[in-house]
């Protein structure tokens, strides 16, 4: 039976220079401990127990010092002339320019296959890295699993495609540092059908350029490089292909596989100079990944390539969940704003409605002011202008004066933007509120009774709880002309429990139509013509959002209700 020796001499992570490259000279093997034949020359490899000599190329060293893993399991190494320690059940051989110039390790692979894989360490990565190698590890896969969950869930609730696109970017970055991360004698059966290895980048490269696509807007603010990285997309999908038929990448043997990352963060930049703020976490993120995968590809320095890679990703992931949040503020500070604006133009959609009021509402005392004023004017031409009726009239003027300056402030106060939480009560409020449609209600014979047996007070937003109240009457009054209902009545409910407060407002304008009662909350969704439908959205967004209550509404005999609850305070 034939058997396939996989011997990595180096893989090379982080801080590799070409000292570090230099270091181990010729490797090759012999069966008898005689006879050594270079490795490249062993083709078909069919013994167990074989003598493997390194030579060390030790005169290059100064006061450098390297330590060489070998990923031999303790129990199939027999004998080495050097001396070594374990550590995670794998022999570690000390470099320095004392040591011989040879070494030579025995082994005995027994009923395995003959594989192991030679990993060459720097002093810091020995000191501070290799003996808590676990612990690091456990911390990194932490790290970037639950980056995985937290941009999962978020696609869940925005069904957004680029955290879906980031969720499949980790969940391969995984997979990717875990298969470096594993002795090949763990893993070498994947390798003999398929490279799991190169097609898992592959996958990584395409889920970047796809989330980095969608993330930075790429097609819409840089279309010259959103072109180039489709480019490069579809040449890495055929390259996948190519990998899992011929067992070895075609399009990263001809560019470096930091070629990708490289333009993630050109385009990055192009993205930050537009004011882009997100993308500064982005691209101090990407950054840091380029710049790791550049030294692991160039050999640049001498830190193991598997532990940087390893800081690599998660720093990725951290600094990209900041940028996360702080797009997230951005998107929430974006909608407060349009929150205000939407309360605003639906104030300015009530305005018509107001000024017909407030001429409703001063039609009376400007007429009784006209009559005191004919008054004055006739007692005084008939000389029986005396100082008690003076007095009278000047009181009556005066009270119709404060009649309408009070009318102006209740309308006033109803646009004011107030977002100062206040203890109000909630019969008051309806009350004022429904005074500013009293006369229009009046001059169209509608009644409304409001039933309240004592006042409920609450801690929230008193003007914009008056709006909401404003918009569901205005509403009914609508209706009543619209559908000329002949006997129009409103009835107003406040019923205080222990957990809630529940104001219910209903009509008799016959109701709504069942398929229009399920959108009237809906954005700029209206009957009216010309109407702008932000009214009730509005109303439900202050009650719900900002006042932490319910709106809801339905259907009753002969008309519709509207109950609003509110948390008890």
């Amino acid at each position: 039976m034939r058997y396939l020796l996989i011997l990595v001499l180096f893989t090379f992570n982080m801080y590799s220079n070409s000292l570090k490259e230099s270091i181990v000279g010729d490797v090759s093997i012999s069966t008898d401990g005689k006879i050594f034949k270079p490795v490249q020359d062993l083709i078909d490899f069919d013994t167990k127990v074989f003598t493997v000599k390194l030579v060390l190329n030790t005169q290059l060293l100064e006061d450098e010092n390297f330590y060489l893993k070998i990923l031999i399991p303790r129990e199939y190494l027999t004998s080495s002339n050097l001396e070594y320690e374990m550590m995670d059940n794998f022999p570690v051989f000390k470099i320095t320019k004392k040591i011989p110039d040879i070494l030579l390790i025995s082994v005995d692979y027994q009923n395995n296959n003959p594989i192991f894989q030679l990993n060459m360490y720097s002093e810091f990565d020995y000191k501070y890295l290799m003996r808590h190698e676990k612990l690091f590890y456990g911390i990194v896969y932490g790290i970037m699993f639950c980056a995985l969950l937290y941009n999962l869930a978020f696609y869940f609730f925005n069904r957004q495609k680029s955290f879906l696109y980031y969720s499949s970017l980790q969940f391969f970055s995984i997979i990717m540092l875990v298969i470096i991360a594993t002795p090949p004698i763990y893993i070498y059966l994947m390798y003999q059908y398929f490279n799991i290895f190169e097609f898992t980048v592959n996958i990584i490269i395409i889920f970047s350029i796809l989330f980095s696509t969608e993330f930075l807007n790429t097609k819409k603010v840089i279309p010259i490089m959103h072109k180039t990285l489709l480019v490069i997309l579809v040449l890495t999908f055929i390259d996948s292909f190519i990998i899992v038929f011929n067992e070895s990448t075609l399009f990263y043997k001809i560019l470096p596989t930091f070629l990708p990352v490289g333009l993630l963060v050109l385009s990055a930049i192009l993205i930050v100079k537009k004011e882009n703020k997100p993308a500064l976490f982005y691209l101090v993120g990407w950054l840091i990944l380029f710049i790791c995968i550049f030294i692991v590809d160039t050999n640049a320095i001498d830190l193991n390539g598997v532990y940087l890679l390893h800081f690599a990703f998660p720093s990725e992931a951290l600094i990209f969940s900041f940028a996360l949040g702080y797009k997230i503020k951005l998107i929430e500070e974006e909608k407060q704003k349009s929150e205000q604006i939407s309360i605003h133009q639906s104030k300015l959609a009530s305005m018509g409605d107001m000024v017909a009021n407030i001429a409703h509402q001063w039609r009376q005392p400007l007429t009784h002011l006209s009559y005191a004023n004919m008054n004055l004017k006739a007692a005084y031409e008939q000389n029986k202008l005396t100082p008690l009726y003076f007095d009278k009239k000047t009181e009556e003027i005066n009270s119709q004066i404060n009649f309408m300056s009070n009318t102006i402030n209740d309308f006033s106060n109803f646009f004011k933007t107030n977002k100062q939480i206040e203890k109000f009560g909630i019969c008051g409020c309806l009350n004022v509120t429904y005074n500013l449609l009293d006369a229009t209600f009046k001059h169209h014979n509608i009644k409304v009774n409001i039933n309240c047996e004592k006042e409920i007070f609450i801690n929230s937003y008193q003007n914009e709880f008056s709006q909401v109240i404003f918009n569901i009457l205005n509403n009914a009054k609508e209706e009543f002309i619209n559908k000329d209902i002949k006997e129009p009545k409103i009835n107003a409910d406040i019923i205080q429990s222990k957990k809630e407060i529940i104001l219910s407002i209903s009509d008799n304008a016959l109701g709504i139509d069942g398929k229009i009662l399920e959108k009237i909350f809906e954005p700029y969704f209206t009957t009216k013509e010309g109407g702008m439908g932000i009214g009730l959205y509005m109303s439900k967004v202050i009650i719900e959002q900002h006042m932490n209550g319910r709106l809801e509404v339905k259907n009753i005999p002969d008309g519709v209700l509207f109950n609003i609850y509110l948390p008890n305070s």
